[in-house]
């Protein structure tokens, strides 16, 4: 629905772009239907209302595709989880915004030493999602509070700033900078941008005003919230990661 209201969207407003959140095609497209209720608020906030994130959450766990665990898929990569893991007597691993706590699922059956103070999901909603085995923790990345967890190992955030505009992004990633120590690491799972994810790219603009993001965006952002990239793999296919460290 939103492409089909993009270039009307874009028409009207004498092409601005980029998109602000929460004023992107998708939103446009409510407006334009009398539903101001939806098309001033957030698509997940929509999905919500409307019933689908439970769905929303199993499809991103990949029950439509077969796919390495993340371990394996870091791992081939060529990046050196284990270190890290390894590093210290507790590692601590956040993943923000990681749905049913797959993630952390797939870390724990590959480092099964880890327990529940060793691995926490933080969710917006966190009182929907079941107790596996793993930590869950209310917090809203797009809200006023500051990241509760400080000086986390691991902060992963997969599948979440393609969602986002650089500006909204780049709040994000001052908020985990300033929970981050020096042995912190920022993990940032997303889709390569090129020509295999136009689709995925296009529908994070209509929706979200978000996009998949090249190296040079990455280093970019890097350097404006006070982080820098400290590895970086992009794909053709398959998710791409990510490091960065306080600069």
């Amino acid at each position: 629905m939103a492409a089909a209201f993009l270039y009307p969207k874009l028409l009207e407003s004498k092409f601005e772009y980029p998109f602000k959140e929460n004023q992107a095609a998708f939103q446009y497209a409510y407006q334009k239907q009398g539903n101001e209720t939806f098309g001033s608020q957030h698509l997940y906030a929509t999905m919500y209302d409307q019933g689908r994130m439970p769905s929303f959450n199993n499809f991103m766990e990949g029950k439509f595709v077969i796919a390495p665990s993340m371990p394996e898929r870091v791992a081939a990569l060529g990046y050196d989880l284990d270190a890290i893991i390894k590093s210290t007597t507790s590692p601590v691993i956040v993943d923000i915004g990681g749905g049913n706590g797959q993630m952390l699922l797939e870390i724990k059956a590959a480092y099964p030493e880890l327990d529940y103070e060793n691995l926490i999901l933080e969710e917006y909603n966190a009182a929907i999602h079941p107790d596996t085995g793993i930590q869950t923790i209310e917090w809203d990345a797009k809200g006023d509070k500051a990241q509760p967890i400080l000086g986390a190992s691991i902060y992963s955030l997969m599948h979440i700033f393609h969602n986002t505009p650089d500006i909204e992004t780049l709040v994000l990633m001052k908020k985990l900078y300033a929970a981050m120590d020096s042995n912190s690491r920022l993990l940032i799972h997303e889709f390569s941008k090129n020509l295999n994810y136009t689709n995925m790219h296009a529908s994070m603009i209509a929706m979200m005003g978000g996009g998949e993001r090249s190296s040079k965006q990455w280093h970019q952002l890097a350097e404006l919230s006070g982080l820098k990239v400290t590895f970086e793999k992009y794909p053709e296919l398959g998710e791409g990661l990510v490091e960065m460290r306080k600069a």
